[in-house]
């Protein structure tokens, strides 16, 4: 059976030393005249359509049209690969601990498709991407000029795999790695199974109240992420299909297991998954 999965990539694949947020708030003011004040955190894990409308926002007091987003990612786009190179410079351009070694693993698998799953429009992605040299693993993706938000990505990048592979795929084997509450949230909203990069415990409540099936600080250990993937097989004896790591308790006690069960929902009352606890930190 196929399995897709489905990589973010800043936090998730490499650091990037700040370039992406660099690049954006000196597009604007170059624009605009005027810097947008925000923290990175406050953009992480939105799609770069979000993105550019929210910071155009911040500066201008008003929405932004389809022609100042486009006008915010060409002058990005210009910037990007400067700022990726000074982080290269200073040394705060780093891959994350273990990916290169895990990406080859899973690229000797047949059964596997590697694929992006970023809210990065997609040249930017590779402007980012370039010094890594890990770009040969990606063929296809989603990328952020497929949809404001993070669902819609994932799903562009779903049937782009689907037609590479010439193979339709269920929820359930769609394999979601990212770093933010907003990977975790959009995969389960999609059924997709969901991995959390966390390089250190959660302070962001977020985090806490939508945890993943699996939660790593990095890609050392190999062998968890194949159990996960149900490559391998667990050597405490725990199935295929139950939570690694559980999510909340409605999710752990009515679903113990990955994905949308919607005769339960119906049970409980629960319109949407987006009504569960964990479901509405966005």
């Amino acid at each position: 059976m196929k399995k897709l999965v489905l990589f973010d990539l800043d936090g998730t694949l490499i650091n990037a030393g700040g370039a992406g947020k660099s690049a954006l708030s000196k597009a604007v003011k170059d624009l605009y005249g005027k810097e947008p004040k925000f923290e990175a955190s406050f953009i992480a894990g939105r799609t770069d359509t979000d993105n550019f409308g929210i910071v155009y926002e911040l500066v201008k007091g008003k929405k932004a049209t389809k022609t100042e987003i486009n006008k915010i990612h060409k002058k990005y786009l210009e910037l990007l690969p400067g700022e990726v190179k000074n982080s290269c410079k200073k040394k705060t351009y780093k891959l994350i601990t273990g990916i290169k070694k895990f990406l080859e693993r899973l690229s000797q698998e047949k059964d596997v498709i590697l694929a992006l799953g970023t809210g990065n429009m997609q040249e930017g992605a590779f402007i980012k991407l370039d010094p890594s040299g890990l770009s040969k693993y990606f063929a296809v993706g989603g990328f952020g000029e497929d949809g404001k938000t993070r669902e819609e990505m994932l799903r562009a990048a779903v049937k782009r795999a689907e037609k590479k592979c010439k193979t339709k795929l269920s929820p359930d084997q769609v394999f979601v790695v990212g770093d933010t509450h907003r990977d975790i949230s959009a995969a389960k909203a999609c059924g997709f199974h969901h991995a959390l990069i966390m390089p250190v415990s959660p302070k962001d409540r977020r985090l806490q109240l939508s945890p993943a099936e699996l939660e790593v600080k990095d890609f050392t250990d190999i062998e968890t992420f194949l159990v996960w993937l149900g490559l391998n097989t667990d050597p405490k004896g725990v199935k295929r299909g139950i939570y690694i790591s559980p999510a909340s308790a409605i999710e752990h006690v009515f679903f113990s297991r990955t994905g949308i069960d919607e005769d339960r929902l119906k049970m409980l009352k629960i319109k949407k998954y987006e009504d569960l606890p964990s479901g509405t930190i966005m």
